[in-house]
């Protein structure tokens, strides 16, 4: 299965774990497709995710890290490892993110070490420099230096973008710059754009 970016309603993940009118019903479904195409291509165990959320959808065959995980961290997806993303070395694996970089070195989970936002851009570049590939998803203004470094190199990375366009709907934009514009909270809850980064094959 290859991913499909321009979904309709009826293709939505929708699920009673936070999944239901907010952003993760695009990502959610654009991620498993893409865990589905690593995993038939056997490199289930290659895959790292960033941020323990595709383990609660059961796709919990990966190894997964998160900084904030509580000790021990107990979910569908079994153990996750309580590591920091700029500790881990990424070198040739393949790196899954869900609605997670954006919160790295904000005040997100108590951070004690917050530096409003800078880590997201370090862990990336960590990323960029040293996977295989990365498939990572967040939403546009709630991270400012996160969405400053990537504008400012958008012609590195095989992006996409989709806008909300209802509570329960969402508008598969690819590369219009209009995503980058859609805040958090205004006029729906959550996330009103999603940012897909991808590395250029």
């Amino acid at each position: 299965m290859t991913v499909k970016y321009d979904l309709a309603p009826s293709e939505y993940f929708i699920d009673p774990i936070n999944s239901k009118d907010n952003e993760r019903i695009v990502e959610l479904k654009i991620s498993m497709n893409h865990y589905e195409d690593l995993y038939n291509a056997g490199s289930k165990n290659n895959v790292v995710e960033i941020g323990n959320v595709l383990g609660f959808y059961g796709y919990c065959e990966h190894e997964c890290i998160d900084k904030f995980a509580q000790m021990p961290d107990i979910s569908p997806a079994g153990e996750v490892k309580n590591i920091d993303a700029l500790d881990f070395d990424f070198t040739g694996r393949d790196i899954i993110s869900v609605s997670t970089i954006e919160h790295i070195g904000t005040t997100d989970y108590d951070n004690p070490i917050a530096n409003e936002g800078q880590d997201a851009v370090d862990v990336l570049k960590k990323i960029e420099q040293e996977s295989k590939s990365f498939f990572i998803t967040f939403g546009p203004n709630y991270n400012n230096p996160l969405d400053n470094y990537v504008k400012s190199n958008l012609e590195s990375y095989d992006w996409h973008g989709w806008v909300r366009t209802a509570i329960d709907k969402w508008d598969y934009t690819a590369q219009d710059m209009k995503v980058w514009d859609q805040i958090t909270d205004d006029p729906w809850p959550f996330a009103n754009g999603i940012i897909l980064l991808r590395n250029k094959t």
